[in-house]
């Protein structure tokens, strides 16, 4: 393979100045009125000094022959437009000659000319990698790259074979490498090719430092940055190739290596959030600076028999990277700030702060990162998750990230305020909502939801006595709690409370009328889960439910329909469980999926309902309502209708039905299975007794996630496979699960 020749205007290929110090000396007397002494300074392919002009200090930079004006140009705009934008970015000026120019031109002594200059000093040292924090490493890379966003200069599109955008380019340079090299550089260099290079046009880009390296960077005593220098890799590229860069290098020189990547991704993250395609280059294009660095070094050795001597420690790195799996290591790159901590220790610290809240699984289970219907896990391990309806539109959904980052990046404030976002977002659930509805008051949670329709069915109806059926589950406040028996752990209801049935038995509703009528109470509300999830996935019951709301009407009372979790089209049939079955429902609340994971929520009502009670209680709800909350409960709505969700979850539901039920057939401890569009479930029974098996169940989920597939319990033994995944839902995924369940 004959090798490859660097552009002639590379510095690559052009030896460093030969200078005369005294010469040198004699120029910036001239040019800057400067004397004193030059200390020369590391340099890869320019010449540095210090120049110590008795008290001042300066820093003198003779570039290479190669370096034409419009190189100089570019560093320098970029220098003053970084003081300019980010002035707490301790970056050097440029000291202009005592006739305003910003560089001179030297002539060396074997006849070569260079352009030199004189930068402002930066005091400290560099850092010791080991010493280094690597999260304040991420954001320092991220500080600098957002300051030199919005920058531009024509020099920066010139191509460099730093740029390990670039890394193909390189290829015919393994002619030059060593024969026991060669396999491990050729194996990045297909990867990258095959799954790098197709991606990179889509990914932001943007003028980089690229070269953020420890010997680039300088620090005090407290390893606190005093100074980044070094502005020669000044390059337009992929703006994660700046951070998979400023990572290589910073990580060659630690004891913990490249498990330690993902702390420096998490810091950049905290500074400018990174997009999940970007997240699943970083490996890759660490290990494309590796490679770069060996072939560089290889090609500069063969053609100027003299290389500074990077490529042993980056071909270590680069070995290291191939015995673990770049894909291994890529999934262990993460932004969660807690991704690194190790999973015993996270559990330790959670039972010191949290006490003995439950968590799902026997082993705890340790998520990163999530995309679509995908959940990461600590360990590299990915998971199917069919089991969180709160993510609608899968997790990390780019619509609803993009809205609400756009909104907080602009104005974030309570509903008071006239505003657009919240005014929009009522109109929109109003027209998907029968005429009647006509007011909407948003809140923070399904649970504040619960707890407001609460409120307003006692003031409308001047009654204190409610109904939920007999597992239930509508919240966490107090007065949520008390609807909500699957949490009172066998505790008899509270005195103005009464259970009855859920569907497909008889309703109950005489007696607990008559009994809250008894008792003084009356009837306020009734509050109904339409897919009936905590009492085991009952849905659809139409005629149970008008029936109940017939009752309910009929003794004075509200029918709430609880759309927390039926609600978003999950059912198949409409937007809202309660509309598919037409059941005339007075008040109607959302909370889990409306933000797809943004905590927003509402109670929509009739006006006659809604206003007396604002105008007698001033009900507000500061962050009830917030710009970024409605920003994202908007994306979501837009998102469901451009996408046909409601129509993908009634087929995807389907199939999934057929084929829970084709697992069943032959396994007697799968009892009955049914399902209303993506709100699935399972009952697990004793093929002995036929009698409902909680263990047995448990078994079931702990041997899918096993298998990497995610579901949950309920119903009141606890004995029901819930299946309830995002929208976004696959028929390929209904296979992955049946199959799963099939081995399970």
């Amino acid at each position: 393979m004959p090798t490859m020749t660097a552009p002639p205007d590379d510095p690559l290929s052009v030896p460093s100045p030969d200078l005369d110090l005294d010469v040198l000396l004699a120029a910036v007397e001239e040019h800057w009125a400067l004397t004193g002494d030059l200390t020369p300074l590391h340099g890869e392919r320019d010449r540095n000094f210090r120049l110590d002009s008795g008290a001042a200090r300066h820093l003198l930079k003779v570039h290479n022959p190669a370096d034409r004006e419009s190189v100089l140009d570019l560093q320098g705009s970029a220098l003053r437009h970084l003081r300019a934008v980010a002035p707490d970015l301790p970056v050097p000026g440029v000291v202009p000659t005592h006739d305003g120019r910003s560089w001179v031109e030297v002539t060396g002594r074997d006849g070569r000319r260079s352009l030199a200059w004189v930068l402002t000093w930066l005091e400290g040292r560099h850092p010791e990698p080991d010493a280094v924090d690597l999260r304040e490493w991420g954001r320092t890379s991220a500080r600098l790259g957002r300051a030199l966003r919005g920058f531009a200069h024509p020099a920066a599109t010139h191509p460099l074979l730093w740029d390990v955008r670039h890394l193909p380019r390189l290829r015919p340079w393994l002619s030059a490498v060593s024969d026991d090299r060669r396999r491990a550089l050729e194996v990045v260099l297909d990867r990258f090719e095959q799954r790098v290079v197709p991606v990179l046009p889509r990914m932001r880009a943007q003028v980089v430092h690229n070269d953020l390296a420890p010997t680039n960077v300088l620090v005090d005593e407290r390893l606190v940055v005093t100074g980044i220098t070094d502005f020669g890799d000044l390059t337009h590229t992929v703006l994660v190739c700046d951070l998979a860069v400023a990572a290589a290098d910073l990580l060659s020189g630690r004891a913990d290596g490249l498990e330690s990547a993902g702390e420096v991704v998490a810091g950049y993250h905290a500074v400018t959030p990174l997009e999940q395609e970007e997240i699943a280059l970083v490996a890759d294009l660490m290990a494309g600076r590796y490679a770069a660095s060996v072939l560089i070094t290889a090609w500069r050795t063969q053609q100027q028999g003299w290389a500074p001597a990077i490529d042993d420690e980056a071909f270590a790195r680069l070995e290291e990277m191939l015995a673990a799996g770049v894909d291994s290591l890529g999934a262990r790159i993460t932004t969660p700030s807690l991704a690194s901590r190790a999973t015993e220790r996270l559990v330790e610290a959670r039972v010191r702060s949290f006490g003995g809240q439950e968590l799902s699984y026997d082993r705890p289970l340790h998520l990163v990162r999530g995309e679509g219907v995908v959940l990461h896990a600590a360990d590299g391990r990915r998971y199917l998750d069919a089991y969180n309806n709160v993510p609608v539109l899968g997790h990390s959904h780019p619509a609803v990230v993009a809205a609400a980052s756009a909104q907080l990046a602009t104005l974030n404030t309570n509903s008071r305020y006239l505003q657009d976002a919240p005014v929009e977002l009522a109109e929109r659930l109003l027209a998907t909502l029968p005429d009647r509805f006509d007011r909407v008051l948003l809140v923070n949670s399904g649970s504040e939801a619960n707890d407001l329709a609460w409120r307003i069915a006692r003031h409308a109806t001047g009654h204190s006595g409610g109904i939920a059926t007999e597992w239930a589950y509508h919240g966490v406040t107090e007065a949520t709690y008390a609807f909500s028996p699957e949490s009172w752990r066998g505790a008899d209801p509270p005195d103005h409370i009464r259970l009855v049935p859920p569907p497909p038995g008889p309703s109950g509703f005489d007696g607990a009328v008559r009994d809250l009528t008894a008792s003084g109470h009356g009837v306020a509300a009734l509050f109904v889960d339409g897919v009936f999830t905590s009492d085991g996935v009952l849905g659809p019951a139409h005629e149970w439910t008008r029936a109940a709301a017939a009752a309910v009407h009929d003794a004075g009372g509200l029918y709430v329909a609880d759309e927390v979790q039926a609600g978003h089209g999950r059912t198949g049939e409409h937007l809202w469980s309660f509309v598919a079955g037409k059941v005339p429902a007075d008040l109607v609340t959302l909370g889990k999926p409306m933000g797809n994971g943004y905590p927003v929520a509402a109670v929509i009502g009739q006006a006659e309902l809604v206003d007396p009670f604002v105008q007698d209680t001033d009900y507000f709800s500061t962050f009830g309502g917030s710009t970024a909350a409605c920003a994202a409960a908007l994306a979501v709505l837009r998102t469901i209708e451009q996408e046909g969700l409601v129509g993908h979850a009634a087929a995807v539901g389907a199939h999934l039905l057929a084929a829970l039920r084709a697992v069943a057939t032959g396994r007697p401890e799968l009892s009955a299975v049914r399902g209303w569009g993506l709100a699935l479930a399972v009952d697990v029974v004793d093929p002995a007794t036929g009698r409902p098996d909680a263990d047995r169940a448990s078994r079931i989920v702990e041997g899918l996630r096993d298998r990497g597939v995610l579901i949950g319990r309920t119903g009141r033994d606890r004995a029901t496979l819930k299946i309830r995944p995002p929208l976004v839902f696959t028929d390929e995924h209904v296979d992955q699960l049946a199959t799963a369940l099939a081995d399970t």
